[in-house]
C-alpha cells in the first residue's frame, strides 16, 4: 500500500492529509501554473471560435449573396444552444470529471470548426455552428472549476480571472487572424486554421492535463491516480497516510440542491448577475461599432472603440482579481458595479451631442470596458466560491446557462437601443452594471467571502 492514501479506518497511527488544506495553503507551483496555462489556451480558443462567424460574415455574405438578416437565426440559435451546453457541460464535469468534459468540449468545437470549410450553403454552416456552440458552452464551466480547484486560496481569484480573460483575448486573436487570412485566403482558411489549432491544443490537453484533485478525492477507485498527481505536483506527502474526506463537498441531492435552500438564492442571484453582465457585454460586442457608425463615425473609429472596450476589460479584470485575492470577490465586485454605473453614464454624456475626437471615443469605451467587461470576468470567481466542489461545475454551468438569456437579449434588442441614440445605449450598459451589484448583494455573505 506504499504511496496509496487510505481512509481513516485504514490505521489510526497514519498521518492525516486533507487535500483541500494541502492545496489552499500551499505555494502556487509550476505544475499548477501548467494547468492554468493549458486551460487558458483552451478558453482563448473558445473565445476565438465564439466570434469567428462574426469575423467571416462579410465574406460569407458576398460569396453566397445573402443579406445580413439571413445570419440572425444562426447567431441567436447559437447563443441559445450555447446556454444548453453550459448546463450540460457542468453536469458532465461533476459526474465524469472536469478533465474529460473539458477535453471533449474543446475537441468537438475544434472538429466542427474545421468541418465548416466543407459547407456550401448556410444550412450546412449553421449545422456545424450549432454543434460547435454546444461544445463552446460546455467548456467554460469545466475550465473554471479545474483552474480554481488546482489553485491555492491566495491565488485562486487571479487564476480564474486570467483564465476567463482569455475569452476576450481569443476575440482579439481571432480579429488579428481574420485580418491576415480573410483578404487573401478567404473564410474557409480562417475556419480551417482555427479548427486545426484547436485540435492541436486538444492533443496537448490529452497528454498534459490532469484531473482535478478535489474531484478525485471522492473517487475511492482512483486513489492511486490522486496520489501520483499530488506527488507529481510537488506536494510533500508521507509514504502512507489517511485521506480526510471533506464533508463540505458532499451535497445531498447533487445538482438538484442548486434549486433548493440554501443554494437556491445563490443560484438565482448569480444567474441574474451573469444575465446582466452578458446583456451589457453582448450589446457592446454586437452593436457598439454599428452605433458609432450610425452617429457618423467611420469604420476605423468603430473598430478602435470596440478594441478599447476589450482591452479595458482585461485591465479591469486584472485589477479586480488582485483586489479579490485580498478582500474576497464580494466587495470588489460591488465597488466595480457602482463605478461602472457611473462610468457608463459619464461616457453616454461625454459622447452625446455630435461627433467628438477619436481619443474621447476610445477613452469612453475603454473606461466602460474596465468595469462592464471586467465585472463579467470577476463573476466567475464569485461563482467558484459560492458552490461546493462536488457540484461546482454544475453551479457555474447552470448560472451561466440562465445568464446567457442576457446575451440573447443584448443581441436582439441592439437595433432598437442603437436607434434611441448613444446616450440611451450607454444608459443600458450602466443599468447592467447596477443590476449586477444588486444581484451580488443577494449572494450569501459566506459564499461571497
Amino acid at each position: 500500500m506504499n504511496g496509496v492514501p487510505s481512509t481513516p479506518e485504514g490505521g489510526p497511527d497514519l498521518p492525516r492529509i486533507a487535500v483541500d488544506r494541502l492545496i489552499d495553503r500551499g505555494h502556487w507551483n509550476g505544475y499548477q501554473k501548467r494547468v492554468l496555462a493549458i486551460c487558458t489556451a483552451a478558453v482563448l480558443l473558445d473565445g476565438m471560435d465564439n466570434q469567428i462567424l462574426g469575423f467571416a460574415m462579410p465574406a460569407l455574405m458576398a460569396e453566397w449573396h445573402l443579406p445580413r438578416e439571413s445570419f440572425v437565426p444562426v447567431v441567436v440559435g447559437g447563443l441559445l444552444i450555447m446556454s444548453l451546453g453550459s448546463g450540460l457541460g457542468g453536469w458532465l464535469g461533476d459526474r465524469a470529471g472536469r478533465r474529460p468534459a473539458l477535453i471533449s468540449a474543446v475537441g468537438v468545437f475544434g472538429l466542427t470548426t474545421a468541418a465548416s470549410v466543407l459547407a456550401d450553403n448556410l444550412p450546412m454552416l449553421a449545422f456545424c455552428r450549432f454543434i460547435s456552440t454546444l461544445a463552446l458552452g460546455a467548456a467554460l464551466p469545466n475550465a473554471t472549476a479545474l483552474v480554481s480547484e488546482f489553485s491555492p486560496a491566495s491565488r485562486r481569484n487571479l487564476a480564474v480571472s486570467l483564465t476567463m480573460m482569455s475569452v476576450v483575448l481569443g476575440g482579439l486573436v481571432g480579429g488579428a487572424l481574420s485580418a491576415w487570412l480573410l483578404p487573401t485566403y478567404g473564410w474557409r482558411m480562417l475556419f480551417g486554421s482555427a479548427g486545426i489549432l484547436t485540435l492541436v491544443v486538444t492533443a496537448a490537453m490529452m497528454a498534459l492535463l490532469p484531473e482535478s484533485p478535489r474531484f478525485l478525492v471522492h473517487r475511492p477507485r482512483r486513489r492511486r491516480e490522486l496520489d501520483r498527481m499530488l506527488r507529481a505536483a510537488g506536494f510533500d506527502l508521507p509514504p502512507r497516510y489517511h485521506l480526510e474526506l471533506p464533508t463540505a463537498l458532499a451535497v445531498v441531492g447533487g445538482g438538484m440542491s442548486l434549486f433548493r435552500p440554501p443554494l437556491l438564492i445563490d443560484t438565482l442571484a448569480l444567474s441574474a448577475a451573469f444575465l446582466f453582465g452578458l446583456l451589457g457585454n453582448y450589446l457592446v460586442f454586437n452593436w457598439g461599432p454599428t452605433m458609432l457608425t450610425a452617429v457618423g463615425y467611420d469604420l476605423a473609429v468603430s473598430s478602435l472603440g470596440l478594441g478599447a472596450f476589450n482591452l479595458g476589460g482585461i485591465v479591469g479584470a486584472l485589477i479586480g482579481s488582485l483586489l479579490m485575492d485580498r478582500l474576497g470577490p464580494r466587495v470588489p465586485i460591488l465597488v466595480m458595479a457602482a463605478a461602472g454605473t457611473a462610468c457608463a453614464l459619464w461616457a453616454g454624456q461625454l459622447l452625446s451631442g455630435g461627433l467628438h475626437p477619436t481619443a474621447l471615443v476610445v477613452a469612453g469605451f475603454a473606461a466602460t470596458g474596465v468595469f462592464m467587461s471586467g465585472l463579467q470576468v470577476m463573476l466567475f470567481s464569485l461563482a467558484v466560491s459560492a458552490f461546493p466542489a462536488s457540484i461546482r461545475a454544475q453551479g457555474i454551468g447552470v448560472s451561466l446557462s440562465i445568464g446567457r438569456i442576457g446575451a440573447v437579449a443584448g443581441s436582439g434588442m441592439g437595433a432598437m437601443i442603437v436607434a434611441a441614440g448613444i446616450g440611451p445605449f450607454f444608459a443600458v450598459v450602466g443599468f447592467s452594471c447596477f443590476a449586477i451589484g444588486l444581484a451580488v448583494l443577494a449572494v450569501r455573505a459566506k459564499a461571497g467571502r
